[in-house]
């Protein structure tokens, strides 16, 4: 369950960068926001969907480095850099 929140939360976040990247390409273009929108949120749903299928595919297991590599980065653990000294 802990794998699937993981993914819930970042492909989330996802949608929220790929979308708010295009509401200006898509209105200087002609298409409505929501379509521009829609558009973007689907794309990004299916990149993460193929890598995390690619990777399944391989082993029949889904672990955090594989869901990393489907978003493109790296985990970063959330500690003060500063107190972390």
């Amino acid at each position: 369950m802990k794998i699937f929140s993981e993914v819930f939360r970042r492909t989330a976040a996802l949608i929220i960068l790929r979308v708010s990247g295009t509401f200006a390409g898509g209105s200087i273009a002609g298409i409505e926001l929501w379509q521009s929108a829609a558009m973007a949120a689907f794309i990004g749903l299916m990149d993460v969907a193929e890598s995390l299928s690619r990777a399944y595919m391989v082993d029949g297991i889904l672990d955090i480095d594989e869901i990393n590599f489907a978003f493109g980065g790296q985990q970063s653990e959330d500690v003060d850099p500063h107190l972390a000294k």
